[in-house]
């Protein structure tokens, strides 16, 4: 049992760690974008870098709301492929450390055109630290609740605490390279 614990433990330290070099790679990557391609989207029917910072910022205050007993996701697949995915599809996408391309984002996520027309740098780059904060310290409280919360994700269905703040770190390390290389990399936005 203790060895259980450890694990465990050691796995949550692990996840923190990620995902904090992952905000970090995000925000840098943010800081990388020129003034004049923040509101520009890099080909037809993509997000500008200004609503890329807004979708993974939603995605971290889903995590958050989620876990404090708010709204999840909606199920967009069948629960046999929600669980195809989360069982051997998700830790592909955990180990490579790659993120699925063509993926359409939930509509939960989709940010909005107005909203991020208006998001500038600074304030966009301190709303994703303050939120990733927040869902991070949630996920690792979420965990030590018995019976800890699922949360439900359009494509993996019910996740755990440390499977979504990973799925959150990885979203971000996708979102990251976006911003970094917006045109090498396509994806959903």
């Amino acid at each position: 049992m203790v060895a259980g614990v450890v694990s465990l433990s050691s796995r949550w330290t692990a996840a923190l760690v990620e995902h904090e070099t992952v905000v970090r790679a995000f925000l840098t990557a943010c800081q990388g974008v020129a003034p004049a391609d923040w509101q520009r989207a890099p080909a037809p029917g993509k997000w500008s870098p200004a609503a890329v910072v807004l979708h993974v910022c939603h995605a971290y205050e889903l995590g958050r709301d989620s876990v404090a007993g708010g709204p999840s996701m909606r199920l967009r697949v069948a629960p046999p492929v929600a669980w195809f995915s989360r069982t051997l599809l998700l830790p592909v996408i955990l180990a490579t450390k790659r993120f699925p391309l063509g993926v359409t984002a939930p509509r939960e996520v989709v940010p909005d055109a107005a909203e991020a027309r208006l998001l500038l740098p600074d304030a966009a780059a301190a709303r994703l630290q303050r939120v990733s904060v927040q869902a991070a310290a949630a996920l690792r409280r979420a965990a030590g609740e018995r019976p800890a919360p699922r949360l439900t994700h359009a494509y993996f269905g019910a996740l755990n605490p440390l499977a979504t703040l990973r799925l959150l770190s990885a979203h971000t390390r996708h979102h990251a390279r976006r911003l970094a290389h917006p045109t090498a990399v396509a994806g959903a936005g």
